[in-house]
């Protein structure tokens, strides 16, 4: 599969005396949902910022189809990655649902005049991410959970090779959990996308990623197929006792 993005002996820390990263080095392809897991102060959301160039590590560098983060333009990176974070977006209080979503084109478009193939892509995308009952409502009205497929489908709406997602089910109830991640395989299957994703959910990663990637005190402690974690480097992670099943042929954790 093609090397999307290639993160190279990355270190990084706020201040000298904090290390949050710490020669970090890990790939990602195309058609693969890699999920990273640590517990709360691991590097999680620190590292999509460096995957994404938001913050420059003091060593190693990030590359992206072999060209190194911290030199695109801003609207190089608008387009090549499409990156959703935790922060609170300002939202004007006259936005419908269509108004938000469509500006995942806005890269693409100067002057925010859309054209008629990005309508009919907000409308496939709306209908994908079972939103098309929403078209007129104010996203101040959705609850949470809407809200956030909301801003999964904007960033569908870049049509871009990698997708970073800092905790996108937080918010959801089971049923949109198990829609974002139909949805996020048929992006990366359709797309040949590589989408790198923040999750607390321990089973739901394990269950629906391609690979795990777990931090533990800033380094990487395990980078591999989800099927095959175990129990055991999970405890040494959360510091918890965790013990495995299977039922049914799915694996599941207990902690």
């Amino acid at each position: 599969m093609k090397l999307l993005c290639d993160a190279r002996n990355v270190s990084f820390s706020y201040k000298k005396n904090r290390q949050i990263l710490s020669d970090i080095s890990f790939s990602v392809r195309e058609k693969e949902i890699i999920g990273v897991l640590g517990k709360n102060g691991s590097g999680k959301s620190t590292l999509l910022n460096v995957v994404a160039g938001f913050l420059c590590p003091q060593e190693g560098g990030v590359f992206v189809h072999d060209k190194n983060i911290q030199s695109f333009s801003l609207l190089e990176r608008a387009k090549a990655v499409s990156y959703i974070q935790q922060k609170k977006l300002n939202i004007p209080n006259y936005y419908t649902t269509e108004d938000f979503v469509i500006e995942g084109r806005r890269p693409f478009r100067p002057f925010g005049v859309y054209a008629k193939e990005d309508y009919e892509l907000l409308t496939e995308t709306l209908n994908e991410c079972d939103l098309l009952d929403f078209k007129g409502r104010l996203l101040s009205d959705l609850s949470g959970g809407e809200f956030q497929r909301c801003v999964f489908a904007r960033a569908i709406m870049k049509q871009a090779d990698l997708y970073l997602f800092d905790e996108p089910c937080s918010a959801m109830d089971i049923k949109h959990q198990k829609e974002f991640f139909r949805i996020a395989n048929k992006v990366k299957d359709l797309k040949s996308s590589g989408i790198l994703i923040t999750i607390h959910d321990i089973n739901l990663a394990v269950q629906n990623c391609d690979r795990i990637i777990l931090l533990n005190g800033g380094r990487i402690l395990y980078d591999g197929k989800a099927s095959n974690i175990g129990a055991d480097v999970i405890s040494q992670a959360f510091e918890v006792e965790v013990s495995a099943e299977y039922r049914n042929g799915t694996k599941y954790f207990y902690y």
